[in-house]
């Protein structure tokens, strides 16, 4: 049976891109040091995430528009390429979240990028971002990529809230989830946040009902008017978090036979029952209630 290790980062994200990368470039040399197969970084995690308190029309946000017209990349690009090197050193994948350049820098999308030592293995754009339009472009597509050891997909923080994504990746076959996020506190008392914990209780619930393995990887740092959650974290099928950092920065990682997990979950797990093969899709359709009550007998 062959085991594979699982990694999340906790990462404190700056607005400078070169520092950045600098941190992300240091992190994958720590999982690798906890001997790291794949490893989740947080969304935005190059170039940093906008301040959205601003109103459509100020100046800070024509000034955070420019900041992302100079400092976007393609995929791939420059930091692709630079993760790429680190990642064959250590035969690792990555993912990695980004601001990513497209029409010649006039269209920017808020994306992860999935990189391994021959390159990138797929990119992602965020599908569920209507707070974030001023800035960003909105995916339209879901992929499913071959990590080798699994099929897995990537997802981008939003997204998580949404039980119909997740599925629809389960369904095209990927049994790992690689979130990137910006999770943010509303306060700054962790022991009491509902919106923090939001996080938590929507990755079990998301990992549980497609009885699939889901890494979460958020940022971690205080800054003036925001304090993000962290809580990096590991979820088994079963909905268990097997793995989980605090708020401060680094890597934490978990071994597992990630088929054999999947298999015992799909079979042993929650009665014996397999919730994909139970799925009911024919009854799953909107209909109006003039055709429900047309239907009845």
């Amino acid at each position: 049976m062959t085991e594979t290790t699982l990694a999340v980062a906790n990462m404190t994200v700056t607005r400078d891109k070169a520092t950045n990368l600098q941190t992300i470039l240091r992190l994958i040399d720590e999982a690798a040091d906890q001997r790291a197969d794949v490893l989740v970084l947080p969304e935005m995690c190059l170039q940093g995430f906008a301040d959205f308190s601003f109103g459509l029309g100020d100046e800070r946000v024509a000034e955070q528009k420019r900041y992302y017209f100079h400092e976007s990349e393609p995929i791939p690009g420059p930091s692709t390429l630079a993760v790429q090197e680190r990642a064959a050193q250590h035969g690792m994948l990555v993912q990695f979240g980004l601001a990513e350049r497209a029409l010649h820098g006039n269209l920017v999308f808020n994306s992860t990028a999935l990189v391994g030592p021959e390159g990138v293995v797929g990119a992602y754009r965020k599908v569920h971002n209507p707070a974030e339009s001023v800035y960003f472009g909105s995916g339209e597509r879901t992929p499913v990529f071959d990590l080798g050891f699994a099929t897995g997909a990537s997802m981008i923080c939003y997204d998580l809230a949404f039980p119909e994504l997740a599925r629809v990746f389960a369904l095209q076959g990927a049994t790992v989830l690689l979130m990137s996020t910006a999770w943010p506190m509303r306060g700054r008392d962790r022991d009491d946040d509902y919106h923090g914990a939001s996080m938590d209780l929507a990755a079990r619930a998301n990992a549980f009902f497609n009885q699939s393995w889901l890494l979460v990887s958020n940022q971690c740092q205080v800054e003036e008017k925001l304090q993000y959650w962290g809580h990096s974290q590991i979820v088994d099928p079963f909905g268990t978090v097997v793995a989980e950092l605090a708020d401060e920065e680094g890597v934490i990682s978990y071994t597992a036979n990630l088929g054999e997990e999947i298999l015992r979950a799909r079979t042993a797990g929650f009665f014996g029952l397999n919730l994909l093969q139970d799925r009911r899709p024919e009854h799953y359709t909107l209909v109006s209630a003039q055709d429900h009550y047309r239907a009845e007998p």
